[in-house]
């Protein structure tokens, strides 16, 4: 029995029901439809099906012989697609499979990495591929979830909400100002070896400033830079998120302490569009309420 491939998949699952139940009035319960509304619709399937599917009579429905053929062939097929759009909608309510996370190097060790910890402890069905680049990476096409993105949000499409905004100092080693001595007034740092942050992280409405000193050693990496301070190469401009660690073992010291950069808003980016799957959204949720110390 040749069927038009046109036919739709809502009339199909119609058929199903009442052949199922042997009633119309029944189907149109289960599928909370006019009872004629599902009439029609079965017999607009027997003229596209060139055939009759269902045998009725005052008192009873039976499927034809050309009928049971039709619900041996689509039966399974629908119930196959009823699992998967139920399991689409499952993985939407339950937090579970793969996000990725993209982060600057030095947040996400800084601060990502141990947050990851307490995250997987809540969520142990949700697995989390973090891609560390300074690069900034397109939700869209990268395949990417979330998106910790510094001075740049990103544009139309995308959702930013605030996390806050990057304090930086200067820092040294008790090695390198035993050698150097340490700076009195911001000026001095002319004197020394400058291990800076590059390119430039400012805002964009950050005031306008006379140009920085020339850096010693440069990079974009602020952990290089404090492995550099504390082996004594010089005065670091690092985030406080950074060098609190290092501050707290005594490897660099915080000069000019009231001398403080800002190096730019943190934001948490996420996709505009479309339902957000609940992994993405528990991921999500427990960045936003584990705000990082950045002052």
């Amino acid at each position: 029995m040749a069927v038009e491939s046109t036919i739709d998949v809502d009339a199909l699952r119609v058929f199903c029901a009442v052949a199922s139940h042997r009633s119309f009035s029944k189907a149109a319960t289960q599928l909370g439809r006019d009872r004629s509304l599902v009439s029609r619709m079965v017999r607009a399937l027997e003229a596209q099906a060139g055939a009759q599917l269902l045998v009725r009579t005052t008192r009873s429905v039976r499927v034809s012989p050309e009928g049971a053929e039709l619900l041996a062939r689509v039966g399974p097929a629908l119930a196959a697609l009823d699992g998967a759009v139920g399991a689409m909608r499952a993985s939407r309510e339950v937090a579970a499979g793969e996000v990725t996370v993209t982060a600057p190097p030095d947040l996400g060790r800084a601060w990502l990495a141990p947050t990851l910890v307490s995250f997987r402890a809540q969520h142990p069905g949700v697995r989390v591929h973090v891609r560390l680049t300074a690069q900034m990476l397109d939700l869209m096409t990268d395949g990417v979830d979330l998106a910790l993105r510094v001075g740049r949000p990103g544009g139309d499409g995308l959702v930013a909400r605030r996390l806050g905004t990057i304090a930086a100092g200067f820092y040294a080693s008790p090695s390198y100002l035993d050698r150097r001595g340490a700076p009195r007034v911001a000026s001095d740092l002319a004197a020394h070896e400058r291990l800076w942050p590059t390119p430039p992280r400012r805002p964009k409405d950050a005031p306008r400033t006379p140009p920085p000193l020339a850096p010693s050693v440069a990079c974009e990496d602020f952990h290089l830079l404090a492995e550099v301070a504390a082996a004594g190469g010089g005065v670091a401009l690092l985030p406080t998120f950074v060098a609190s660690r290092f501050a707290a073992s005594g490897a660099l010291v915080r000069l000019l302490p009231a001398v403080t950069r800002e190096l730019g808003t943190l934001f948490l980016v996420s996709r505009r569009e479309g339902p957000t799957p609940a992994r993405v959204t528990a991921l999500r949720n427990h960045l936003l309420a584990t705000r990082p110390e950045l002052g």
